[in-house]
């Protein structure tokens, strides 16, 4: 009997696709909108009716267009017994240029034979133009992104203006991303993240214009394209929604992408006529200021010379003039000085005199090309007079006892600096700290996240095995749909009664549940004063009512053919169930507020031509050919860039307190200090330099039994432990509230975890505010630094600090800095004389 049934199913089937295979096949190809504007897309689809089986068709290319596969769309309709099949494959199509342009005729293969359909015409026009019979759609004519440059004949290397506006008029925005512009050839600014914004009437009304202001440098000449530039945003539309129950209006977002239209730049070559020797490239137009300080010093002493270019142009270009050494000066290499400002940039050069006398620093030329003028222009600082006198001590005095101190008899073993270190080690952003960075802060918020929702699990797994109301109301949804899948099972066999009967009982006993009545409080009868009662809307009440009233109608008063209105009436039930749960969840519903995490990222850049580790390992060499002052120039050189390692403080300190240095020594040495606090090298070395100098600023013995790890451990590395000893024991918690067989033992080594972080934890505390959050200055003088009560230079003097000495910066004033020891007292230092930790 059950091969028979299935059989009859099969034949019944077979049937029922006999006519579509018979089916006639065409094609027919539409695009919508037919007219977009440049950098637009519109939708192009290809249906192919009678089949399903078509592979998908092949566009030919058009040139000026994209053409991007997006997907299929299948459809199958059975009326009285007759099937129609179809499908649809959609592709997206943008044009890169204004014009009519012909898509097709596209063809299909299907069962051997091919078919083809009729071509389509996409109109584009330019990016700013409006499209005809649009005015009333998403953005319409009403948005626009317009990119324009302040002139389009330039000189290479010319700074040049560029505005970006983008046009709002009569439409709602939303989720403005931030725009981009494309150029092959330039360099373009970073564009402003504060935009300025106005109002401007034109002739399509009155918009509100967001004016991005930036400027670009042309990098080789010739004819060069910029734009399009491009902005993604969302377009607020009200349109009309239907509900379950109702409808009401509301607002779609539709998201749309921006395009500029594009310009064209022609880039003049600078000329070669009238070219300066010292030329580098600057282009614009600029002035020059030169200072050294001191102007009176010993043989030996440095001098450092300031200059600074101010002007208009590319100044990220710029190559600093420099002092070429002789046998008069001896010169470093010119550094980068501070940060470069708008408009503005200064570079500094140490120089040493070699003789005693009047030495003259000589003239200081910059040449630029200035593209207004069409001409190279030279601006110079005239000579910087020196008044040098004789070096208090020989210069060969330092390296004398270094080299002494570098070649110790036998029994001066250990008293010698340990040699310096043979790779940098990790390199990273100079002040990259742990304690800094929001996201190892944010990272701290996702174990506890974790424990609340294994906390939420745990409890609401507890409700349903122990409230036995909640529990009802929890599985209400399920068991409804269960139910409502047994009558669809009784409408199969035909059971007409017994179908109506199940749903009936189905959707009776979900709202019952709902409500919280007992089982069978919902009836046909009952059911309107049960649901007002309740605090239902009145259109859901009579949608319930009329389901009821079919389903008792149904059961007591059947028609001859009823499996349309029984399939209908099962569809309605599932509705209903579906747009109850879907209710009770938007009810509930709490919208989560996104963390957007703003990571300060310090960008740097070393040396074009030269790496990080090239930097270093020369200073190396030349640290062992014993050019100690050369190999601290080329260390300083890495921290110039940006980047710092304790290695390479530990490096630096060594090849300063070989120069003879000793408060520079320290300094870099408690620098390293702070990032490798337990380098035995260093800890050498620091003691050794400390009893050379006769400084001292070890911590008082108190706080080493209090913190033993604060002096043990840098912050980054205390940091760390808390937090995996942090997230160990929110693991362990959540590992108690998941599995209650292993509660116990979770607890346990819980417990342990947190008594050793609260070991850890006040050593953070004490190293984050009294290492690491004070401002802290070492004496860098030659000599012995006066402290004085007031900041000039005629106060009374308070105390000496040795070079190398570690003092609590409180303030400064001019030249000045107020300073506190670690026995309390304080007062004025000079400025220079100190450098800050």
């Amino acid at each position: 009997m059950t091969v028979a049934r299935h059989a009859v199913r099969l034949l019944a089937f077979v049937l029922l696709l006999a006519p579509a295979a018979g089916a006639e096949v065409t094609v027919r190809a539409t695009v919508d909108p037919a007219q977009v504007r440049v950098g637009e897309s519109a939708a192009f689809a290809v249906e192919v009716d009678g089949a399903q089986n078509a592979p998908v068709p092949e566009i030919p290319p058009v040139d000026g267009l994209t053409v991007r596969y997006v997907g299929p769309e299948t459809q199958v309709s059975i009326v009285n017994g007759h099937v129609t099949q179809s499908v649809t494959y959609r592709f997206s199509v943008v044009a890169a240029r204004p014009g009519a342009f012909t898509i097709g005729p596209v063809g299909v293969a299907v069962s051997g034979a091919r078919y083809e359909g009729t071509a389509v015409t996409l109109n584009a026009v330019a990016a700013g133009a409006p499209r005809p019979g649009q005015a009333t759609a998403a953005g319409g004519d009403q948005l626009r992104l317009v990119l324009s440059p302040a002139k389009t004949e330039v000189y290479l290397h010319e700074q040049v203006p560029v505005s970006l506006k983008l046009y709002v008029g009569n439409v709602r925005v939303t989720d403005l991303q931030y725009p981009t512009i494309s150029g092959d050839g330039v360099a373009i600014e970073k564009l402003p993240e504060q935009p300025q914004q106005q109002s401007e009437r034109t002739a399509q009304g009155v918009f509100q214009v967001v004016d991005f202001e930036t400027t670009l440098t042309p990098l080789r000449s010739g004819m060069l394209t910029v734009g399009p530039a491009s902005m993604h945003l969302g377009v607020l539309v009200r349109t009309r929604r239907d509900g379950f129950f109702g409808g009401f209006f509301g607002d779609t977002q539709r998201p749309m992408e921006l395009h500029s239209e594009t310009f064209t730049l022609t880039v003049l070559p600078l000329p070669e006529a009238g070219r300066p020797a010292d030329f580098a490239g600057a282009v614009g137009r600029f002035e020059l200021d030169v200072k050294a300080a001191p102007l009176a010093l010993g043989v030996g002493d440095p001098v450092t010379v300031m200059s600074t270019v101010r002007g208009i142009g590319n100044l990220e270009s710029v190559t600093p003039p420099a002092i070429a050494g002789s046998d008069v000066l001896r010169v470093y290499p010119v550094q980068p000085s501070g940060q470069p400002t708008a408009g503005e940039r200064a570079f500094e050069q140490v120089v040493i005199p070699q003789h005693a006398g009047t030495v003259s620093l000589p003239e200081t030329r910059f040449s630029y090309f200035d593209p207004e003028a069409r001409a190279y222009r030279t601006v110079s600082h005239p000579p910087i007079a020196l008044a040098v006198r004789e070096a208090a001590q020989p210069q060969g005095a330092p390296q004398i006892l270094g080299a002494t101190v570098r070649r110790p008899p036998a029994e001066q073993v250990g008293r010698d600096l340990v040699f310096i270190k043979d790779a940098p080690g990790t390199l990273v952003p100079i002040g990259a700290r742990r304690y800094r960075s929001a996201l190892f802060w944010g990272f701290q918020a996702l174990p506890l996240a974790a424990w609340l929702v294994a906390a939420s699990i745990d409890r609401r797994r507890r409700r349903l095995t122990g409230d036995v109301r909640y529990a009802r109301f929890t599985r209400a949804g399920r068991a409804a749909r269960q139910a409502i899948a047994g009558a669809r099972q009784k409408l199969r066999a035909g059971d007409h009664a017994a179908f109506y009967d199940a749903l009936a009982r189905a959707v009776g006993d979900y709202l019952a549940a709902k409500l919280d009545l007992p089982p069978g409080g919902v009836t046909a009868d009952t059911v309107g004063d049960r649901l007002r009662q309740h605090g239902l809307a009145p259109g859901v009440v009579r949608d319930l009512e009329e389901f009821f009233a079919t389903c008792e109608h149904a059961r007591f008063a059947p028609t001859t053919d009823a499996s349309a209105d029984m399939e209908h009436t099962l569809e309605r039930a599932a509705g209903i169930v579906r747009a109850l749960e879907r209710a009770r969840r938007l009810a509930r519903a709490v919208v989560a507020a996104c963390l957007i995490v703003a990571v300060g990222t310090r960008v740097w850049a070393a040396p074009a031509a030269e790496s990080a580790n090239t930097i270093f390992f020369r200073a190396n060499t030349l640290y062992a050919e014993e050019h100690y002052a050369e190999a601290a120039a080329q260390y300083e050189q890495l921290l110039a860039v940006g980047l710092e390692s304790g290695n390479l403080y530990f490096n630096l300190g060594n090849a300063y307190f070989k120069a003879g240095d000793v408060g520079h020594a320290m300094l870099n040495y408690q620098r390293a200090r702070r990032l490798v606090p337990q380098d035995p090298d260093l800890l050498a070395n620091l003691a050794y330099a400390r009893s050379l100098a006769g400084a001292s600023d070890d911590p008082p013995v108190w706080t080493r039994l209090l913190f033993p790890l604060a002096e043990r451990f840098s912050t980054d590395g205390l940091l760390v432990g808390a937090s995996a000893l942090y997230v160990l024991l929110m693991l362990l918690l959540i590992t108690a509230r998941l599995l209650p067989a292993t509660a116990r033992g979770a607890r346990g080594a819980a417990v342990a975890i947190a008594l050793a972080l609260a070991l850890l934890l006040p050593s953070v505390a004490y190293r984050l505010l009294t290492v690491d959050l004070p401002t802290y200055a070492v004496v860098v003088a030659k000599e012995d630094a006066t402290v004085r009560f007031e900041p000039s230079t005629g106060g009374t003097a308070h105390f000496q600090a040795k070079p190398g000495s570690v003092l609590r910066l409180v303030g400064e004033r001019g030249g000045w800095a107020q300073v506190r020891r670690t026995d309390g007292r304080r007062g004025w230092i000079e400025r220079e004389a100190v450098a800050t930790l």
